[in-house]
């Protein structure tokens, strides 16, 4: 895709004092550039200035008004849903069927956060008139985007910022520029008045600029914890301005021994190896009872093997190639991670496709003889096709092994008995708790995010517009005076 430049105040402005060129190959084919461009930080001093000066008119139109923009997007969208879709498995390398549905989400986010999202923002009133609460925007947000939803993560942010009086500076993940742009075309389509909606490319530099500057209202970011966290130590003196981090999981899913083993056993292909693994509520641990751990793991291992992985382009494949060459270094660098024997490795993960000029993987399995929730392996996200199997004898232990990781974003038990699921969720640290389904996939009907080093209590999806917006409480009255009545309070003390 041709470099437009970035997007601020209603036109594309090319970079003209570069502080470096970002070239961006298709992980599918990494001889192949999908997407070249200069970068600075300077521009960001632009596209601020430009949201803030877009702001009050912006709020001022009311939620009809904005909504009429939003909906022209949705329109756009549809039309363009097999261009955005190509544009992500470009960048991303999603197979194409996966690309699509992600392109498809981005008119149904729309939809349910235009609708049932915006009661959570809507006014409240006392029930005698004599006060009420208003959600105002708080201003101008930043939102920094990743990789491996490129569009919908971002779209999960912009539209309910948007719809409740926001503007905005969007700064995808470097690795993903090609498909913000052409999002950006969308929205410029849409006729957004200028300033509205403004994007900067770049590397970790712009991103930094951008959530610490002092007229960014909000900082919503979906990324690892240590991004998450660096953002937070910048900000640590701007405690007015508001974080909502999205931080990443190491995802359990608990199989009891009264659980459907076939059907356990496909929950957690799609859970463990959808999106190469790439996925903050992939699954990669799994802690079975010990009485069906051993056929589970038989029959999980068999289907894992049957995994097809390809160009993501050009074939019809489940798994396309891991993101970048620093990702693939790093799985392949961990499949020697056996913490001293504590794992063995069942099904041994490495390169697929030698045929193939990318960075393809194969699926990677492994069975833990020891839980060591400090291990190297046991403990990090490694955000790729990576699980580990654990054994547990009763159901106290199988809460210990789920519970043992430093984060909390998504957890699934599988059972027939519905009571003992609704008791075991009390005890597991989550925000997403799901029954016989897999932990990958989420509602925008419900509450997203997590807990621990998952997130920062900003749960995203339905609730988004709670942390885009803060209430503006008012006490009325009417303006008669009753002297008998004002002065029998306190005036009363005042000298005769």
């Amino acid at each position: 895709m041709e470099y437009k430049g970035n997007f601020i105040g209603g036109q594309w402005q090319e970079v003209t004092q570069a502080e470096g060129v970002f070239t961006r190959e298709n992980p599918s084919r990494i001889d192949e550039t999908v997407f070249e461009f200069p970068w600075a930080v300077a521009p960001v001093e632009d596209a601020v200035s430009a949201a803030r000066k877009a702001l009050p008119t912006w709020d001022k139109l009311g939620f009809d008004a904005r909504l009429s923009y939003i909906q022209k997007l949705a329109k756009i969208f549809a039309d363009r849903k097999e261009d955005l879709a190509m544009a992500i498995c470009h960048d991303a390398g999603k197979p194409l069927w996966e690309a699509r549905g992600e392109a498809g989400a981005l008119v149904a986010k729309i939809n349910i956060m235009s609708t049932t999202g915006m009661e959570f923002t809507r006014d409240l009133t006392l029930p005698d008139g004599s006060g009420k609460a208003v959600y105002r925007p708080l201003g101008v947000l930043c939102v920094l985007g990743p990789f491996n939803f490129p569009l919908h993560l971002p779209n999960g942010h912009i539209i309910p910022a948007l719809l409740n009086g926001n503007t905005l500076v969007v700064k995808p993940s470097e690795l993903s520029g090609a498909s913000m742009q052409l999002y950006f075309e969308c929205l410029q389509e849409a006729g957004f008045p200028d300033g509205v909606v403004n994007l900067v490319q770049g590397p970790g530099p712009v991103g930094a600029a951008l959530s610490t500057h002092e007229r960014v209202d909000g900082v919503l970011f979906t990324g690892s914890y240590n991004t998450g966290l660096r953002i937070k130590k910048a900000t640590i003196e701007q405690p007015w301005k508001l974080l909502a981090l999205e931080m990443g999981g190491k995802n359990t899913s608990i199989v009891l021994e009264d659980a459907n083993i076939d059907q356990v056993a496909h929950e957690l292909i799609l859970a463990s190896f959808l999106t190469t693994g790439q996925r903050c509520t992939a699954t990669s641990r799994v802690v079975a009872h010990k009485s069906i751990a051993s056929r589970l793991l038989d029959q999980f291992v068999e289907l894992a093997k049957k995994v097809t992985t390809g160009d993501a382009e050009h074939e019809e494949v489940f798994m396309g190639p891991i993101i970048n060459k620093g990702s693939y270094d790093r799985f392949l660098a961990m499949q020697q991670e056996t913490e001293s024997g504590k794992l063995q490795a069942v099904l041994q993960g490495g390169k697929a496709r030698e045929d193939l000029n990318g960075y393809f993987l194969s699926p990677a399995i492994w069975k833990a003889t020891e839980f060591d929730p400090h291990g190297a392996h046991q403990s990090e996200e490694i955000f790729g096709p990576d699980v580990i199997f654990y054994e547990a004898a009763d159901e106290q232990e199988l809460i210990h092994i789920a519970n043992g990781t430093d984060y909390g974003l998504a957890m699934s038990v599988f059972t027939s008995d519905e009571e003992r699921f609704e008791r075991m969720t009390y005890d597991l640290h989550s925000g997403i708790v799901n029954m016989n389904r897999t932990t990958a996939g989420a509602s925008s009907a419900l509450p997203f995010g997590g807990v621990k080093r998952s997130g920062n209590h900003r749960p995203a999806a339905i609730s988004a517009g709670l942390y885009c917006t803060y209430p503006q409480s008012r006490l009325m009255q009417g303006s008669d005076f009753d002297e008998e009545s004002v002065l029998s309070g306190p005036l009363s003390y005042l000298s005769k």
